[in-house]
């Protein structure tokens, strides 16, 4: 077995561990339970009162998936807490929401996090939803069909469709800079909105663009040509993570715990069958008829805090844009005392 494979099926035993302790946890079975993990809770029971509410924040796209799981069964109110997943067609709507008091928390990534932090919003980031291992990485740069690029070197000059000032950016200058490519021979193009960046790749009118799932999947579906991927980078760069409010926060601790309890069951649900969520996902995300069957449901891994250097490899990439103007520490913005096994002697 290669290292990297054993590494990543050390990954996977992993998540499973991790996610029947937390339902060891749940079932009060096999030994003692961790203490504090409810906060002066009693071990929570098979129906619970409800121990408050959250409004988490949604853009309907892969990554939510254990989000959706969790309401399908239930796990929310079973773990005593009011969970409602708020759709938003925008990440621009998303954060403004949050940024409101309209929602407790959103699935968001870390320069979103970072930035509303910046900006007067003070969120913390809480845990990792996808992008714990680099195997997890949604992103890619293709190719157009037809233009005849294959191999990264061919990008050279060539203006890549992406979103400035966002994750997207982010992954694509870092995964050229690892091939070697210095600054200059970075070339890019704006196109903000992602099917409209998709349809310009097909189409020809531009020759490369970094999409997320599952739009890439469908890029590659229609004759396109994955030329880099994050999913085999060299670093860990692109992290979706669930964020709350410092408000949600410090007023609704123990709602947020609960939720994290239901979170893992999911992910462990999903980690153990992915395929029995495919018609969920599709239906939830919106998953293109042409891809729907080919379609490999991800796996996630447990709630678990986002690494330090990729919190501040992030914040020295926006800093360096001057997209924001303070730096921020890494112990300021992230919290991991909102799940069971963080407050574990």
């Amino acid at each position: 077995m290669r290292l990297e494979d054993e590494q990543f099926m050390k990954q996977k035993v992993w998540r499973v561990l991790a996610a029947l302790m937390v339902a060891g946890l749940l079932a009060g079975c096999g030994g003692a339970r961790p203490q504090n993990a409810y906060s002066k809770q009693e071990p929570a029971p098979s129906a619970p009162e409800t121990v408050g509410s959250l409004k988490i924040g949604l853009i309907p796209t892969v990554d939510c998936l254990p989000f959706w799981v969790a309401e399908s069964k239930d796990y929310y109110r079973q773990q005593g807490v009011d969970v409602e997943l708020v759709r938003f067609a925008s990440a621009t709507e998303r954060e403004a929401a949050l940024a409101s008091g309209q929602i407790d928390g959103s699935l968001t990534d870390i320069m979103n996090a970072v930035t509303l932090y910046t900006s007067g919003t003070p969120v913390a980031i809480t845990s990792i939803n996808l992008g714990a291992t680099i195997e997890e990485g949604p992103f890619a740069i293709v190719s157009a069909p037809g233009s005849g690029i294959t191999q990264p070197e061919q990008l050279k000059g060539v203006e890549i469709a992406i979103a400035t000032n966002t994750i997207i950016a982010y992954v694509t200058e870092k995964l050229l800079l690892e091939n070697g490519f210095t600054p200059a021979e970075i070339k890019t193009v704006s196109i903000p909105q992602i099917p409209v960046r998709f349809q310009n790749l097909i189409s020809g009118t531009v020759k490369a663009a970094t999409l997320p799932e599952p739009l890439l999947s469908l890029a590659v579906h229609k004759g396109g040509t994955v030329v880099l991927t994050d999913a085999e980078a060299k670093r860990n760069y692109s992290q979706s993570v669930i964020v709350f409010s410092e408000k949600a926060v410090k007023e609704k601790a123990e709602a947020i715990r609960r939720f994290f309890v239901a979170y893992n069951l999911a992910v462990f649900d999903i980690d153990q069958e992915p395929e029995a969520y495919k018609e969920l996902l599709a239906t939830e995300a919106n998953l293109p008829a042409e891809i729907k069957d080919s379609w490999q449901v991800i796996t996630f891994s447990p709630a678990q805090a986002p690494g330090k250097a990729e919190v501040e490899e992030v914040v020295e990439w926006l800093l360096s844009k001057g997209y924001i103007k303070e730096r921020v520490a890494y112990e300021d913005i992230v919290n991991t005392t909102l799940y069971p096994q963080a407050q574990s002697q």
